[in-house]
């Protein structure tokens, strides 16, 4: 059995990095915290600590950030892994030396935990899957909801969503096949809210089956979505990408 991989938390700037590793721990992802490029570099030699992601402020204390970064983003044996981040939006000469450096996906504050799992997950599923992209860009969102079931109604927030589909975070999941409605926050270009029918297509629900990486909830798609309910979608998700980026 593989072990779980881990987010190695690099916190040696300005900016305290405990309280995100704290808030990983809660989600159910290990994070190993080190607080000097020693600690670090020993994190990524050893096997155990299984080590997926790195996790660093945006001002990393060196003179030389190329270096530096280059050093926590590759294993010993050669694995690359995605650097993250986190901490107060750098002005624009400071992303761009950040990604100058490698680093690549963003946490800027305020953060919200969907978007530090969604973006969590990114970083992990480097090198592991199929780069295959896409068919709709995904983004993180933290919207309260409500979601209908014929006469039914049930509180939900949705933790990600694209122009074909979206993930709802509930405790209580309509059946797979299911027909449910939702009115998303975002208004379309006539100034309409989103009422949109779904079909739920998956559910993660408390057993043996259950994705971790996932809040417990149904992946929902779109059914008849009209022209202007795209295009809403589509610059909403277009935005909220390049704030995940540096």
């Amino acid at each position: 059995m593989s072990l779980q991989r881990s987010v190695l938390v690099v916190d040696a700037g300005g900016h305290p990095l405990e309280p995100v590793a704290q808030r990983l721990r809660l989600l159910g992802i290990p994070a190993l915290r080190a607080k000097t490029g020693g600690e670090a570099r020993a994190a990524l030699a050893d096997p155990r600590a299984a080590i997926g992601a790195v996790l660093i402020p945006p001002d990393p204390p060196t003179l030389d950030l190329q270096k530096a970064l280059r050093a926590l983003s590759r294993t010993p044996d050669g694995v690359v892994l995605s650097l993250l981040v986190s901490g107060p939006r750098p002005d624009a000469a400071g992303r761009a030396r950040l990604r100058d450096a490698g680093a690549e996906l963003a946490l800027w504050e305020p953060l919200d935990d969907h978007a530090l799992r969604f973006q969590v997950n990114r970083a992990l599923a480097r090198g592991r899957f199929d780069a295959t992209p896409r068919r709709a860009l995904r983004v993180p969102t933290h919207w309260p909801v409500e979601v209908r079931m014929g006469a039914r109604a049930r509180p939900a927030h949705v933790y990600s969503v694209s122009t074909r589909g979206a993930f709802l975070a509930t405790s209580g999941p309509a059946l797979r096949r299911s027909l449910v409605h939702v009115t998303l926050p975002l208004a379309d270009d006539r100034g309409e809210r989103l009422k949109l029918a779904c079909e739920v297509v998956a559910t993660n629900v408390p057993g043996n089956l259950r994705r971790r990486n996932l809040p417990l909830g149904m992946g929902v798609r779109f059914l008849g979505l009209g022209p202007n309910a795209e295009r809403t979608l589509q610059h909403y998700t277009d935005e909220r990408s390049l704030d995940l980026t540096v």
